[in-house]
């Protein structure tokens, strides 16, 4: 039995204060996002299947569309913007800087809300990191940001032979054992610690502790963790990527990629999780 008041599990119902809060997030976002030379863009909600470059993705939601061609909903922003941007979009404009403030679907019903913003031909990633930082910041949260590279953890398994999922487990600790420079890479957070592990980091791993410690010095931001062995969520960060984070919850994602053949930055900001904190603080308060 469905009682009439009941929602969908993982459906998002926003009214009154959150609906207002929610709303003023989005207001600042495309404030700052405008004043930094970002447009904004709206993708469909649909998406033909062979356009995804997943298709044994199991959270996407597929139903027949036209011509029984297989649809799905839109289950991640930035595919399908990179795709629409350099496949059409890139006939009338030669923008690179664009922005979209919509959902994305995974099956069953679940629906995040999303900030989100791409800069296209560049792998710069200071800059988009620091502007998702200066947006949260505005929003009066004050997120440890975790900075980290995926090529790192990809040379180590290389090294050692072994699959890149024995870094995504929680007995990565163990691998500390095999190699001492692993466990100074564990053991990794600070600036200063960043350093030290850099003067006895084989070579091999140099250069990207490098543009690890490069990439934080461009962002003035006083909670930023190392995390050199922590691996990207999702398939397509393959370089520099961050995540801003609160109590154990996720606030942003960004990072380098190449999608299309065009090298880009661009972040995620997850409205639901911003609105929760926030509502919070005024509740306490």
């Amino acid at each position: 039995m469905i009682f009439e008041h009941e929602l969908p599990q993982g459906s998002k119902l926003y009214f009154d204060k959150s609906a207002k809060l929610k709303r003023d997030i989005e207001n600042l976002a495309v404030q700052i996002l405008y004043e930094n030379g970002y447009k904004e863009i709206a993708t469909p909600t649909f998406s033909f299947l062979a356009h995804q470059d997943d298709f044994s993705n199991r959270n996407m939601i597929r139903l027949s569309g036209e011509d029984n061609h297989q649809i799905v909903l839109r289950y991640d922003s930035t595919i399908d913007a990179m795709r629409t941007i350099t496949k059409r979009i890139s006939r009338a404009s030669h923008h690179k800087k664009w922005f979209y403030i919509q959902p994305v679907y995974d099956y069953p019903t679940t629906e995040l809300h999303q900030i989100g913003a791409e800069c296209l031909d560049s792998q710069g990633l200071a800059p988009v990191m620091c502007l998702s930082a200066l947006i949260v910041n505005n929003l009066g949260l004050e997120p440890f940001l975790q900075i980290c590279n995926q090529k790192i953890p990809m040379l180590c398994a290389q090294h050692l032979g072994l699959d890149i999922q024995a870094f995504s487990n929680p007995n990565i600790y163990a691998l500390g054992q095999r190699e001492h420079f692993l466990k100074e890479l564990i053991q990794t957070h600070t600036k200063e610690d960043l350093q030290q592990t850099l003067k006895n980091a084989p070579n091999f791993l140099r250069d990207e502790l490098e543009s690890l410690l490069e990439c934080a010095s461009f962002c003035e931001y006083q909670k930023i963790i190392f995390s050199p062995l922590f691996c990207a969520p999702g398939g397509y960060y393959k370089g520099l990527f961050y995540r801003m984070f609160l109590k154990n919850e996720v606030l942003v994602i960004g990072g380098s990629y190449t999608i299309s053949q065009t090298p880009s930055c661009g972040f995620a900001i997850y409205t639901d999780s911003i609105v929760t904190n926030l509502l919070k603080d005024t509740t306490r308060s």
